[in-house]
């Protein structure tokens, strides 16, 4: 059974438009879908502590972060598995190692024709790596490059994506760990099903992203920053009450026994991928998640 969701007001007419997409998922996820969409699967692959996701429909692919280095080659031999040619979307959530390490990797090796990322300069040489590779890239073919400054939404397959930027990439000044807070946030709404994906949002950001009003039911969540715990995560959980959660951890870098134990309380299912790969399927009305 769908769980009842709260359609928040959005007070500031400077997040209207936003208000509004979130209005519409809500709406539909309240009423629940009659009809049965294409497939829509996400797999979360194991690579250790590090985000690599896919999302397929079809023959189209959108990928949100791209592991380490070394991972960027599993990632282009899977989308290669899975029959894709081309990615449609890539967003990447920030510039931490463990997220745009493989970018450059899946770059080279297939065509992608729109790229989303933060607005801001890393200083990783993983990014360096990144960039020069884009601007490569750019020149040699079309690709729609997008630094996030404001939210955008976008459509991919039967899905409606929205992709959610920090109010600020301003640097706290003195904090050098600020890569996290500057992550984008992704809502995936398939049909009556909603899965989300906090890229390694902190306590700062998340509380951002709750008091914005951008929370709604979902029934899927990638939980941030490799499950470490915050004590922010009761609110995140209390606004969103995931029934499936995955957890981007390794052996020698488990989730926090204190998240567990949140989503344990909170009744939610929970993986991690130091036990293999993940994946979540959705057909617009029912989610199924299998290891």
């Amino acid at each position: 059974m769908k769980k009842q969701t709260i359609i928040p007001i959005i007070a500031l007419m400077a997040t209207l438009s936003v208000g509004l997409v979130l209005m519409s998922f809500m709406q539909a996820k309240a009423k629940g879908a009659t009809e049965k969409l294409p497939l829509l699967e996400t797999s979360i692959l194991k690579v250790g502590q590090a985000d690599v996701i896919i999302l397929t429909e079809g023959k189209e692919a959108m990928v949100i972060d791209a592991g380490e280095e070394e991972d960027g080659v599993e990632l282009v031999e899977t989308l290669t598995e899975k029959g894709i040619t081309q990615v449609e979307t890539l967003i990447i959530t920030h510039y931490d190692k463990d997220h745009v390490g493989g970018a450059d990797v899946l770059l080279e090796q297939m065509p992608v024709k729109k790229l989303i990322m933060p607005d801001y300069v890393g200083t990783s040489t993983e990014y360096t790596d990144f960039m020069a590779t884009l601007e490569k890239k750019t020149k040699e073919s079309e690709i729609s490059v997008s630094r996030l400054t404001e939210d955008m939404t976008l459509e991919f397959g039967t899905s409606t994506v929205l992709i959610e930027s920090p109010s600020s990439y301003e640097i706290p000044e003195g904090n050098v760990e600020y890569d996290n807070d500057f992550s984008l946030i992704t809502t995936v709404t398939h049909g009556s099903n909603v899965l989300l994906f906090m890229g390694d949002a902190e306590k700062k950001l998340t509380r951002e992203w709750l008091d914005k009003g951008s929370a709604v039911d979902c029934d899927f969540i990638k939980m941030p920053h490799h499950g470490v715990y915050s004590s922010s995560l009761l609110e995140l959980l209390d606004a969103t009450k995931p029934e499936y959660a995955a957890i981007c951890t390794s052996d020698k870098n488990p989730a926090e026994e204190r998240t567990l134990e949140l989503l344990r309380s909170m009744g939610a299912t929970y993986m991690e991928t130091k036990n293999g790969d993940i994946t979540i399927t959705s057909d617009g009305i029912d989610v199924k998640v299998v290891q």
